[in-house]
């Protein structure tokens, strides 16, 4: 199989950008549902032109004029070995709306400076993040959250390793079918189950460098085409009763399965936002000045890990006992197909 990485363009073409030499993989949000206004107002949906072309992606407010996104989102170059990163006219950030059709509450934000991360490898996805440095604060009801840091990820992590479910919310305007057919305006969200580093180098046969990523899946729920370098977001369940409700960038939409999107046999792949946070800092004060970086004071006031209408039942957790077992079968598939 062959590893590849794919995002929208303009919701009809794609672009494929060859990675692993060993598995099918691509930036996908399946099994979800309409978000409510207000809900995830981190959120941002990005368009970035290139020879003639809009490709779309997502991006998550850290503070009031900088967005995290994937680093692959921004790559000028259609060499397969190649990064070239495209220039900040060329990007363009919307926030404060739903309906990426809509005109509504929806604003239009320039940007002034992009940075991918220098460490980004096309070949194994590491480092896959970038910041941009929007020219003005964003507009209400646009607002940032915080990061992952080093208190909180050691708790996910433990929560990954021992199979606790639907820890983890993804959203998006990718597409909405695992066939990749189907999509809609309205950004999406659902729930998934963190999977232990181990389990997912196993699915995924990948050793070294799982630090660099958190994975999570659940059954038919997942991220899609169009959701990459959006957010995968985590509560600090000791912050619940602050007013940011203790969410959390835990991630950023980096890849999947080529042939099928929310492949439950290989889990979504997100880097790991914490594992980058001193460098997202960095970078930051590069720009506007030393200790620049304020971690957001935002107010987040519904619940994203409530569902009126709950997107679809989970099998198990990842880590679990089934987790094992689709383990050890995707063991025996591999080995056959590579004889």
């Amino acid at each position: 199989m062959k590893l590849i990485k794919v995002i929208t363009i303009s919701g009809i073409i794609s672009l494929s950008i060859s990675a692993y030499a060993n598995d099918d993989i691509t930036p996908y949000v399946v099994g979800g549902v309409d978000s409510k206004a207000l809900e995830l107002p981190w959120q941002v949906y990005i368009e970035i032109e290139k020879n003639g072309a809009t490709y779309a992606c997502g991006g998550t407010l850290i503070t009031d004029t900088w967005v995290v996104t994937a680093a692959h989102c921004l790559n000028a170059s259609d060499s397969r070995s190649v990064f070239v990163a495209v220039g900040a006219g060329q990007v363009t950030v919307y926030s404060g709306s739903i309906d990426k059709t809509s005109s509504g509450n929806r604003s239009k934000n320039t940007v002034t400076n992009l940075i991918a991360n220098l460490d980004y490898e096309q070949n194994n996805n590491t480092g896959d993040i970038a910041l941009l440095k929007l020219s003005l604060p964003v507009a209400l009801p646009a607002l940032p959250i915080k990061l992952m840091n080093n208190a909180s990820q050691p708790v996910a992590d433990a929560e990954f390793d021992n199979g606790f479910s639907d820890n983890l919310v993804v959203s998006g305007w990718g597409r909405t079918s695992a066939d990749r057919v189907e999509r809609t305006d309205i950004l999406q969200k659902t729930v998934v189950s963190g999977v232990g580093d181990a389990s997912c180098a196993l699915n995924w046969g990948f050793f070294g460098v799982e630090s660099n990523f958190i994975c999570a899946n659940a059954y038919e729920r997942g991220s899609c085409n169009g959701d990459s370098g959006g957010p995968l977001i985590w509560q600090d369940k000791s912050a619940a009763s602050d007013n940011d409700r203790g969410y959390r960038l835990a991630g950023v939409v980096s890849f999947g399965h080529l042939d099928q999107c929310a492949n439950y046999l290989y889990p979504d792949v997100y880097t790991e936002v914490n594992n980058y946070s001193e460098w997202i800092k960095t970078e930051i004060d590069k720009v506007d000045g030393p200790d620049s970086y304020q971690s957001p004071e935002s107010s987040f006031s519904q619940d994203i890990f409530f569902f009126e209408e709950y997107p679809q039942p989970s099998k198990s957790s990842g880590g679990g006992i089934g987790y094992a077992f689709l383990t050890l079968l995707t063991g025996l598939l591999w080995y056959r197909r590579k004889r």
